[in-house]
Formats: structure tokens, sequence, C-alpha cells
């Protein structure tokens, strides 16, 4: 079973909340009943130890992102991201002498939705020759992908840019372009 990280937040919540009311209700009845006083830190760590075995549960998972491990962290919980990150580490390397490349990023917000495109194109000697930034409108993500990839091309014809080594985060393109064009040594 998935939750939500708000529907996550909230099980932890009520987890301290009822943790709160019970030790209040276990230092109450040792006072009342056994003339114990009451000790505040033996029900805050109460508190702790029950948040800590809600998230321990498996309930659910947190988005991946730096705001809610920071928030969890706080809190001194581990949390689960929603998948295990990959992550990679790439070195931008400058293309060959006469070959101009150009990295670019096409996204849209949501299944159909407002999106965006850009790329920067540098020589071999990582200078930059040319950027450009589009707003698309209503796109899919395989179309600000795919416009993206037209536009960077376009841009280097129309400067005289033949030898063009294109990047794109997105695997549809590449694919779509690898099939049909040559490859560079």
């Amino acid at each position: 079973m998935s939750v939500s990280f708000s529907e996550q937040v909230r099980i932890l919540w009520k987890a301290a909340i009822l943790a709160v009311i019970w030790g209040v209700w276990i230092a109450c009845n040792q006072w009342i009943f056994e003339g114990k006083s009451v000790d505040f830190r033996s029900i805050l760590s109460l508190v702790w130890h029950a948040v800590s075995e809600a998230n321990r549960l498996d309930i659910g998972c947190m988005r991946s992102c730096m705001d809610d491990l920071f928030i969890f962290r706080h809190f001194g919980l581990q949390g689960r991201p929603s998948k295990a990150p990959v992550i990679k580490s790439v070195i931008w390397s400058p293309p060959a002498p006469g070959w101009v490349r150009v990295n670019t990023n096409g996204a849209a917000m949501g299944s159909s939705g407002v999106g965006g495109c850009g790329g920067i194109f540098r020589n071999c000697r990582a200078f930059v020759k040319g950027c450009f930034a589009v707003l698309l409108g209503q796109v899919f993500a395989f179309e600000a992908g795919l416009l993206t990839a037209s536009l960077a091309i376009n841009f280097a014809w129309k400067y005289g840019w033949h030898r063009l080594w294109l990047e794109s985060d997105s695997s549809y393109v590449v694919q779509l372009l690898s099939s049909r064009s040559e490859v560079v040594p």
C-alpha cells in the first residue's frame, strides 16, 4: 500500500498526538493512584518512540526531494524515498573541433500542461555560441522534448552549425534521433 507524503505526515502527527494523550494519561494515573511525580522527559521519550515506530511501519513513502528529507531528518526519522534515486556522475566534455554541442531540455507541467524548452550551444573550447528559451503552451512531455530538439536543429542550421552534437534528457528523443543520424566517432 502506498500513500502520499501528506498522508504519511498526517499518520505521524496522529501517532504523536495519541502518544502525548497516552503519556499524560499514564502520568496522571501514576500521580493519582501511586503518588509518583510526573516526569515530562519520559512522556517526551514515549512520544518520540511512538512516532519512530509509526515511521518504521510500511505506511507509504515520501517524495524524493530535499525539503521532505530535511523535515524527516529534523524529527529524527528515516523516511523512505518513493523510488531508489539513481545518482550518476556526469562530466560535460566539449565536442571535437569543428563541432557544436547543444544541451537541451524540454518539459511540461502535468499530463498536458504548459511547457517550455531551452538549449545552450557550445563550441570545442566550451565557449557559449548561443542559447534559446521558448514557451511552448499546452504540450505533452514527449512533445516538449521533440520540439526542443527540432528548435535546436533549426537554430543550428540557421547559424551554419552543420556539425551538431545534440544532447537531450528525453530517452524518446535520443532513441528517435539516434536511429536517423550519423554516429559521432
